[in-house]
């Protein structure tokens, strides 16, 4: 960097910018070649601002990841150890965003993708499953929430039917995981090493060309209205409901673990309720009310733009629950943790990956892969958004260092799978940092520094209610779904139609893969039939045809001229009839409004079926009828 680049003066190129002037002291002078933080227009203090912002904005998924990870959310226990999964989230996201600032000298934070983490616990492992993987003890004795094992055929409780163990007879189930979580971090790594293998071989620009761009923002949809489906289901604002209806509000209609409809059964949870619960998930506090204004409160203070907005509602309904239940959470009769802070250390989920997939070789397959689409193409679009708001993109969409910000993504997956969490991903909440100022990898870092201090916190953010967690979630649900949806032409039938399926396959069948591949299917169809899908396919019989029919611009084929209203030709008639209009007009109206018909009403030229016959235009008579519309 020459002295005129520092000494510049204000342009139209530098947007108004002040001039960049020599940094005020020698360290800050040193560390200018690295991080260019006052050639990016910035200043030290400036960018650790930002940094603080961008923890606060993000720590977010300090609280929600032990608690989905965990299973708590569906009222199941994965077997992971939530102060395993807080650990592992907070030097996972410290590694990859403190690589993300040092390397691409970016303000991004990496951490925990929302939405896979999800798909792992209820697509992956597949909770409640009698007997399975990590199982525990469910039901309303003292024995809930206890280690259990079955016997060989699957049928008997060993501490049940055993009088030595402190659960012998109890009427609890035994439930676990179809899939034990140690083959999903398998994956989990597995998934990030081939992350950083596509990087390191140039392969992203390759396969990003593969999506149709439909797709791929509906795919960011619909994973925000998954979100906020599981979100609203946490929240206890919606439940399952008898054939036909479903799902519907949650207004009392009696529930027991499973399913509905058991004759007899009233849970007495509804709306207006706020007990503890344990009958059946989410085995803990059932307060709808309360988590709807954990929602508004959040909500509000999101439309203001104040930073920290996720963690402030977190504590709103957090406390407010704590002080309805003020017992020990280990009593199952309150919500209180019984210990904030200690001595950060892994007890089983560091280091348990096991690839001895067996039976499971499939499905784990098949998991990996959704890993690595949902990890590539949330990292895409995020770059593509952050891109774009920074002004860095350039006229194809590519930016600077993308392929070395991708390592911090591949590195901290990998990380996250040997610790104990779910692929990370850049996060769309660096746009607050952004906005607050920072503009180099000095934020990031920042950021990652108190990621690593709240090592020594992680058994608070463990044991956070899903009552206070799943207004968060809907919320992150609109953020995401948000910029997606405004990306899609939504006026070509041939993009609509294949954007619209992956978005509702996702919430529908819970499972983001699925929508995707029904997306990517309708496209495929629906192009190859429209002639769209190839380009040699202008040429086929029946291309012709399809432009002539297909190609109508339907908002302007639906437009009802109504003169004196919406035309500008003046209504006149009889005064009773304010509808009727002169005869006398009718010449001038078929002329204006409709050129290509004769006096009869009849067409000028007779339309023909001819492939090639070129499309009509609209007549230069017809009116600006832009100016008049209501």
């Amino acid at each position: 960097m020459t002295a005129k680049d520092l000494e510049r003066s204000d342009s139209d190129d530098d947007k108004g910018l002040p001039p960049v002037t020599q940094p005020s002291n020698a360290f800050t002078r040193a560390l200018e070649p690295v991080f260019n933080v006052h050639t990016r227009g910035s200043s030290w203090g400036q960018e650790i601002r930002a940094g603080c912002v961008l923890f606060m904005t993000s720590a977010y998924i300090l609280f929600l990841n032990p608690i989905i990870l965990s299973g708590a959310t569906s009222g199941f226990n994965t077997g992971m150890p939530g102060d395993d999964i807080a650990l592992a989230t907070s030097v996972s996201t410290g590694c990859a965003t403190f690589l993300m600032g040092l390397v691409a000298n970016y303000p991004w934070v990496v951490s925990v993708q929302l939405g896979t983490n999800t798909y792992f616990v209820t697509q992956v492992l597949k909770l409640g499953k009698p007997c399975g993987h990590h199982a525990h003890f469910y039901g309303n004795d003292k024995c809930t929430g206890a280690p259990c094992s079955c016997s060989l055929d699957g049928t008997v409780v060993n501490e049940a039917v055993d009088p030595t163990s402190p659960c012998f007879g109890t009427k609890n189930n035994c439930l676990g995981t179809e899939i034990p979580y140690e083959m999903a971090l398998a994956a989990t790594f597995l998934e990030g090493l081939v992350f950083l293998a596509i990087c390191f071989l140039g392969l992203r620009k390759w396969l990003i060309r593969l999506f149709p761009k439909s797709v791929l923002m509906a795919g960011a949809a619909g994973i925000g209205c998954f979100i906020t489906f599981v979100g609203v289901k946490d929240m206890g604002l919606i439940v399952a409901a008898p054939f036909p209806t479903l799902l519907s509000l949650n207004l009392g209609v009696p529930y027991v673990h499973g399913g509905w409809g058991q004759p007899g059964h009233d849970s007495k949870v509804s709306f207006n309720s706020c007990r503890m619960y344990f009958d059946g998930p989410p085995y803990s506090v059932v307060c709808p009310w309360l988590s709807l204004g954990g929602l508004i409160f959040t909500a509000i203070l999101l439309c203001y733009n104040i930073s920290g907005a996720f963690i402030m509602g977190i504590f709103f309904t957090m406390f407010i629950s704590w002080m309805k239940f003020p017992e020990k959470i280990s009593t199952n009769l309150g919500l209180v943790p019984d210990r904030v802070a200690y001595r950060p250390k892994f007890i089983e989920t560091a280091g348990a990956i096991n690839f001895a997939w067996g039976n499971q070789t499939g499905e784990l397959i098949e998991a990996f892969v959704t890993f690595l689409y949902l990890d590539f193409i949330g990292s895409c679009i995020t770059f593509v958004a952050m891109g774009e708001m920074c002004g860095i993109l350039d006229e194809k969409g590519n930016m600077p260092r993308s392929n070395i910000a991708f390592l911090a993504d591949g590195f901290g997956t990998m990380l996250g799978g040997l610790l104990g969490t779910s692929a990370l991903t850049t996060y769309v909440e660096s746009a607050a940092a952004v906005r607050e100022g920072g503009r180099t990898g000095i934020t990031a870092i920042v950021c990652s520094l108190f990621f690593f201090a709240s090592c020594f916190v992680s058994p608070l953010f463990s044991h956070i209610p899903s009552i206070a967690t799943g207004p968060i979630l809907a919320l992150i649900g609109v953020l995401i779904f948000m910029p997606a949806i405004l990306e899609i032409n939504w006026n070509d039938l041939t993009e609509a139609i294949p954007a619209f399926v992956a978005i509702l396959g996702m919430p529908f069948t819970h499972n983001i893969a699925y929508g995707i591949i029904g997306g990517l299917l309708m496209h495929v169809i629906i192009k190859f039939f429209t002639f769209k899908l190839f380009a040699f396919q202008r040429t086929w019989p029946g291309a012709g045809l399809y432009r002539r029919w297909g190609e109508i611009n339907m908002q302007k084929a639906l437009y009802m001229r109504v003169p004196g209203w919406n035309v500008d030709i003046p209504p006149s008639g009889r005064a009773e009839d304010p509808w009727y209009f002169d005869p006398s007009l009718e010449t001038a109206i078929r002329r204006k409004c409709f050129p290509h018909l004769d006096d009869e009403w009849k067409p000028k030229v007779k339309l023909t079926m001819d492939k090639d016959a070129p499309i009509s235009k609209p007549s230069a008579d017809l009116p600006d009828d832009s100016a008049h519309r209501a």
